[in-house]
């Protein structure tokens, strides 16, 4: 799928979401800007663009669209909270995280089956879903 906001409009319908304006210029900014953005980042950027905007909703949809797969949630080292859109939001993938200049990008590999299988049988659980962030320093960083 192509990364538009149309495509990535078209998963939030299909996920039962509204398409306000609001949600719509949040996934435009983060298509503008290419880059990770703090909630307080979000709200600056839009505050003047779309009122009234609080920075409540700012959160709420920025956790609405991280748990349809469209954000990647980053904690930095002093633990605050930022996204990263996603370029691959319906195939199943992981993310790798550099820790210093916090680009995010797309891992194709996903070895899961052997932890979910030990899960099965040393727990008695069952793995239902899964997600990781891999975090280190990307090529320029390290």
């Amino acid at each position: 799928m192509e990364n538009t906001l149309d495509s990535y409009l078209s998963i939030l319908k299909t996920e039962g979401f509204k398409l306000t304006p609001k949600r719509k210029s949040v996934i435009a900014l983060f298509i503008k800007e290419r880059r990770i953005l703090a909630p307080q980042d979000v709200h600056q950027k839009l505050k003047t663009v779309i009122t009234p905007l609080g920075l409540p909703t700012i959160y709420r949809i920025l956790e609405e669209l991280a748990s349809i797969g469209v954000l990647v949630p980053v904690v930095s080292d002093d633990r605050l909270l930022s996204y990263a859109l996603c370029c691959k939001p319906q195939e199943h993938h992981h993310h790798f995280v550099c820790r210093k200049c916090h680009k995010v990008e797309e891992v194709d590999y996903c070895n899961f089956e052997a932890i979910s299988k030990l899960i099965a049988n040393k727990l008695g659980g069952l793995v239902e879903r899964h997600s990781l962030n891999i975090e280190g320093l990307c090529v320029r960083c390290k």
